[in-house]
């Protein structure tokens, strides 16, 4: 299925996507899960720019199934002041991660396969989060 407009249409206005609203598309995606969203994001430019917008604002980020680098879950965190369930698996990070994850918006912080942090990030935890309702730090 080709989703060039160019094709249908006959002329060269880009793809299909680029013509729906930004509030549509964000509304749409707002429905499925993190790893979903994820998906949609490296589908093209247009899904990517609302997917970018989108994680600013979402309330929950629930990723236990990818080991995420201190790189990507930067890109996946940008600032949120909406925050408030913070769910990640961290395997692949270390204390360079904390600032990303010590929010102070977050109420729910559930980190899983935390052994490479220092004690560093209970501290930073309990510093930064003053709303924290419910911590898990799971270590297999």
């Amino acid at each position: 299925m080709d989703l060039d407009a160019s094709s249908s249409s006959g002329s060269s206005s880009g793809s299909c996507v680029e013509v729906l609203p930004s509030a549509l598309l964000a509304s749409i995606f707002s429905k499925l899960d993190v790893p979903s969203i994820c998906s949609m994001a490296a589908t093209c430019r247009t899904f990517n720019s609302c997917v970018s917008n989108l994680l600013s604002f979402i309330p929950d980020f629930s990723l236990l199934d990818v080991a995420l680098t201190v790189d990507l879950l930067r890109r996946l965190l940008p600032p949120n002041p909406h925050l408030r369930i913070l769910k990640i698996d961290c395997g692949r990070l270390d204390d360079l991660a904390i600032v990303l994850l010590a929010r102070p918006s977050v109420h729910e912080l559930c980190l899983v396969e935390c052994n490479q942090f220092s004690g560093l990030l209970l501290s930073q935890i309990g510093e930064k989060c003053r709303d924290l309702r419910f911590v898990a730090a799971l270590i297999s």
